[in-house]
């Protein structure tokens, strides 16, 4: 990827907003549990007569039911991460409930390692952090001012052990889920960006040309497929080499997102072929568009291994159709077909009608 390039199109509003489907798994696993354990801790809570704890439990057995009917249906990142802070701020505030009540027993505290673990497996790693500090720190407190004076408690070293067990549960979590976000954002990247000049690549041309027509803009009822081809690219390469033609494709890549506008997508399809898809009010916007990245080409395309007198030209094809009836193959098939015909023409020219 171009250095001091880094690509801002739509995907950046999306992204990576669909649902990591392992972390939904493991939130089904958790809400089943929740329903069966929590069934389990109603009976033997209620029997025990502590009547108020197996209601609150019998509460969050019917939430995380009703919560298991919702997350089976959720693809949105945005929306799973809402209901599972939502489930695990009720989940921790009953557990803080259950450590604080009369006649406790001290083994109950050992469910707190589970507080940092279950926070950053559904929540990512910022607000699993806050998650974990401020209930780590409510847990310390109930367990200071409920078991400071037991027998098991008066040596220092046991509270040493409780503390170096809860940092140890505590830094695994936070190191792990850090680690795998990064692995899988690079894994993202390398899958949706083309490495050598940051656009996207082809694979993303379907999914973003659907997120342009399904949520058009209301001044912007039509879409553009704009089609384009760097003019005697193989010359460049047969020519001056490789790393000069790996240059001029990442030039004409930094222009192409200087010259589009924010709410476009710019995309790498292979070789020197690229491809822009653009929401717009008018077919004349795209077809003006176009013309001025071609004149940027023409005018300030200038690679340093290049003979002065050497300039990079691309041709161009537009298509324009309404958002209601756009077809992404047959506009890219209608695209190349004029991109074709400016080859035809002589090259270094823009053609948007058939």
């Amino acid at each position: 990827m171009m250095k001091g390039c880094v690509y801002k199109g739509p995907l950046q509003s999306m992204q990576f907003l669909e649902l990591d489907k392992y972390k939904k798994r493991v939130f089904q696993v958790l809400l089943a549990l929740t329903i069966v354990s929590g069934t389990v801790f109603v009976f033997f809570n209620y029997q025990r007569g502590q009547s108020a704890l197996a209601l609150i439990e019998m509460a969050i057995v019917i939430l995380s039911v009703g919560l298991m009917i919702r997350v089976n249906k959720i693809r949105n990142r945005e929306k799973f991460l809402r209901i599972a802070l939502v489930y695990l701020t009720f989940f921790l505030s009953v557990m803080m409930f259950a450590f604080s009540v009369e006649g406790v027993s001290i083994t109950v505290f050992v469910w707190a390692l589970g507080i940092p673990l279950i926070s950053y497996l559904l929540l990512g790693v910022e607000t699993g952090f806050i998650m974990t500090a401020i209930f780590y720190s409510l847990t310390a407190s109930l367990f200071y001012r409920g078991f400071h004076a037991h027998v098991s408690m008066v040596d220092s070293i046991a509270y040493a052990n409780f503390i170096a067990c809860a940092f140890v549960f505590w830094g695994i979590s936070h190191s792990y889920e850090h680690s795998n976000r990064f692995a899988k954002d690079r894994l993202n990247q390398l899958a949706v960006f083309d490495h050598l000049t940051g656009l996207y690549n082809r694979s993303m041309v379907t999914k973003l040309f659907t997120k342009a027509i399904e949520s058009p803009n209301t001044h912007q009822q039509q879409i553009s497929v704009i089609s384009f081809d760097l003019d005697h690219f193989k010359n460049i390469n047969d020519q001056y080499g490789h790393a000069i033609g790996d240059e001029v494709l990442q030039r004409f890549s930094q222009v192409l997102m200087e010259q589009i506008p924010a709410e476009s997508s710019a995309f790498r399809m292979g070789g020197e072929e690229f491809v822009v898809i653009l929401p717009t009010s008018n077919e004349a916007k795209a077809n003006n568009l176009a013309e001025k990245i071609r004149k940027a080409i023409e005018q300030d395309l200038i690679i340093s291994g290049l003979p002065k007198a050497f300039y990079v030209s691309v041709s161009v094809g537009v298509i324009t159709d309404w958002v209601k009836s756009a077809n992404l193959n047959s506009m890219l098939k209608a695209a190349d077909q004029r991109l074709y015909q400016a080859k035809q023409q002589g090259r270094n020219v823009v053609v948007s009608h058939g």
